[in-house]
């Protein structure tokens, strides 16, 4: 999962194929289609709970 605050960020993460979610609290906005957003480092952790484990060196 790609984590970031400018639509830069979620270019890159569409283009290695890995989800996206935008950092509300940071610099820039998001760019369509519209990521899902965490609007507090709180709320950050919460959605990163509610999906599936991340195994380290997965591509899935």
């Amino acid at each position: 999962m790609y984590v970031g605050d400018m639509a830069v960020d979620q270019e890159s993460a569409a283009r290695a194929g890995v989800a996206y979610v935008h950092a509300e609290w940071g610099y820039g906005q998001p760019a369509s289609p519209a990521p899902e957003v965490a609007g507090s480092p709180k709320e950050l952790l919460q959605l990163l709970r509610s999906h599936e484990p991340f195994i380290e060196g997965s591509l899935s």
